[in-house]
């Protein structure tokens, strides 16, 4: 009787190895599709590949718009990016912000692509449009980014959007009103604005009144520039007056300024043809434009073909019903490289054919030339930007996925010593990074404590990279650390000590803010440096494990896997919550679902997040991967 229950015991832990076995199998392969159809990475065609970041429309419409004056787009391209507008629009008529409610900004754009792209206005999708757009205050309440293609088309004067004295750009960079001290993204945007709005600029596109508020005899509503309250009212004032003085010669000084702001414009060109990201390339283009550089001119070129680049099919479509189709997008990089080495963590783990080319491509991404960013840091140069091509921005986000990676790198492999040397020079490049109040920056330090952010103007939060104790900050902080604890520094270093010090403030204050991909990342930092019975530890696996569903799991799938491997990276081994959380993902991969969902990841700028289509299967096979390896069992 004994042996029969043995030979059935082996037989089930035989059945559940099995099932480990193959759902391991059926989500390292979908890795796998990712890995290739990723632009760059898998050697894929531009034709064919995929967007492994989606933002929202605001970019692909502005694309639309602007190609009646490059006349790039191809007519599938044209197509493309109206048929993803279009599946993206709600049936209330209005297009959302990811995982929001109607926006105007997003509305009045998708409006407008539409139009342009030749649907009629009078129709009924655009009907509603139009409605939503009035009933949250009209087009000229919108964004910047709205009310300066207004402004370019004519339907609004340029005195409705702020204005920037080009004097800034002749202070020093220690000064706090330097355009040196905002958000790389935000630097991009503001230094081609400035000369579009001197021009003034004037694109011919499809005429966007019918989206304005008007009095009754027609002129449009004037909207306000500025914050409500006494600074917004002297602040509004100080707009004018700058308007005013704009009028009046100013002869060397302001020649002198706007000769460094084109100088800057120039030089800003980065290795892949574009600028920081898609609207700062779109933007200069431009005014490159204005500036008098011809169509055919290598700079005009090269910055078409990035942002033809950076476009790939989608299914996403922003929360719209699904519509089964595959679409054209208009992504805000060409290839977000932090995806990208998660990815080709997973075809390590999985030892597929081409992983080690795939470092190979990694290493060769690495910043090798001095950038902006080095402004306020003292670094030599190295880590990884957040694009392929990229060489004047380091990002920190990538920097920590690609050491990830190459950690997982074998020993014995060819490519060892250029691993060694790379994360050497990414080690000094993190410890940079970090600023006063011990968290840790993505692209330059002080990019979250803008000094012209605290000015009442509207849409001010442009100027900087997220808010200073945001959870995408947070998340950057968490990685960081973990990195350089796995380089060899322990939480007695004074620059571990403070980063802990920040994740335990931001925990003590937000944690019941922060979302399950916050806590998982937290999860891993605090089993990396601090002992089980640290505060901090303590509380983010309690956190973490009261997310825990009834099912066993934490939400979507890509969660999941997530908070998994936070779970067994805080334990050491699978405990019964990992193993419930394993059980269910293993029942939604058995189900047959291919991509097991998305995630949202951090953007910048006006797209402050975007849809990564392959998060799910990618962090599956690292969950069930890492729970196979530590012989767990379902």
């Amino acid at each position: 009787m004994a042996k029969v229950a043995e030979q059935a015991e082996r037989a089930g832990v035989s059945q559940v190895r099995e099932r480990l076995a193959a759902a391991l199998s059926r989500v390292q392969a979908g890795s796998s599709v990712w890995r290739a159809r990723a632009p760059l990475a898998g050697r894929t065609p531009a034709d064919k590949a995929w967007l492994l970041g989606v933002p929202d429309i605001t970019l692909a419409a502005e694309v639309l718009l602007a190609d009646r004056l490059f006349h790039d787009l191809r007519p599938e391209e044209s197509a493309g990016l109206a048929g993803w507008i279009r599946a993206s629009q709600q049936p209330s008529g209005a297009w959302h912000l990811p995982g929001g409610g109607p926006d105007l900004s997003l509305t009045a754009f998708g409006w407008w692509a539409l139009v342009e792209s030749g649907d009629d206005p009078s129709a009924e999708h655009l009907v509603r449009a139009r409605r939503v757009v009035h009933e949250l205050g009209g087009a000229q309440r919108a964004n910047a980014a709205v009310r300066m293609w207004l402004a370019m088309a004519g339907h609004i004067p340029w005195s409705w959007v702020p204005t920037l004295p080009a004097e800034l750009w002749l202070l020093p960079t220690f000064a706090l009103l330097s355009p040196s001290r905002v958000s790389p993204w935000a630097r991009g945007v503001m230094t081609p604005y400035l000369l579009l709005s001197r021009a003034p600029a004037r694109v011919h596109v499809s005429n966007a009144r019918a989206l304005l508020l008007t009095r009754p005899d027609g002129e449009p509503i004037l909207p306000r520039l500025t914050q409500p309250g006494l600074a917004g009212d002297l602040l509004q004032s100080f707009d004018q007056t700058v308007k005013v003085i704009r009028k009046l010669p100013r002869g060397p000084v302001l020649t002198a300024a706007l000769s460094r702001v084109q100088k800057w414009l120039l030089g800003a060109q980065q290795q892949h043809g574009g600028w920081f990201s898609g609207q700062p390339t779109l933007l200069s283009l431009l005014a490159l434009r204005v500036l008098g550089v011809a169509y055919d001119d290598p700079r005009i070129r090269r910055g078409l073909d990035y942002l033809r680049r950076a476009r790939g099919r989608t299914r996403f479509t922003a929360g719209a019903p699904d519509t089964g189709g595959t679409w054209l997008a208009q992504g805000l990089v060409g290839e977000p490289l932090a995806i990208t080495a998660r990815l080709i963590r997973v075809a390590l783990a999985a030892d597929e054919p081409g992983a080690e080319e795939a470092v190979a491509w990694l290493l060769d991404q690495e910043i090798t030339e001095p950038g902006e960013w080095q402004l306020r840091v003292n670094a030599p140069a190295g880590g990884w930007p957040c694009e392929p091509g990229a060489d004047r921005y380091v990002d920190t986000l990538s920097t920590c996925a690609v050491l990830e990676t190459l950690a997982a790198v074998p020993r014995t492999s060819p490519l060892q010593p250029r691993v060694r040397a790379a994360a050497r020079r990414a080690v000094e490049v993190l410890l940079a990074m970090q600023e006063p109040d011990g968290g840790f920056c993505r692209f330059e330090r002080g990019e979250t404590d803008v000094f012209m952010a605290r000015f009442p103007l509207r849409d001010v939060q442009l100027l900087t990279a997220g808010e200073p104790n945001s959870p995408a900050r947070v998340r950057v902080s968490a990685m960081t650390l973990r990195q350089l604890a796995r380089l060899g520094f322990q939480a007695d270093d004074d620059r571990i000590a403070r980063g802990l010090q920040f994740l335990w403030q931001r925990v003590t204050v937000d944690f019941g803010a922060f979302d399950v991909a916050t806590l998982a990342e937290l999860a891993l930092c605090a089993a990396a440096l601090c002992p089980p019975t640290h505060p901090l530890r303590q509380t983010v696996d309690r956190q973490l494990r009261g997310r825990q569903r009834e099912d066993g799991s934490f939400g979507a799938p890509v969660l999941t896997a997530l908070a998994a491997q936070g779970l067994m990276a805080l334990e050491g081994a699978p405990c019964i919550q990992t193993q419930r959380a394993i059980r269910d993902l293993v029942q939604v991969v058995e189900a047959g679902t291919d991509d097991l969902g998305g995630a949202w990841i951090d953007g910048f700028g006006l797209s402050p997040v975007c849809h990564d289509p392959s998060a799910g299967v990618r962090e599956a096979a690292l969950a069930i991967g890492q729970f196979v390896a530590l012989r767990g069992s379902l």
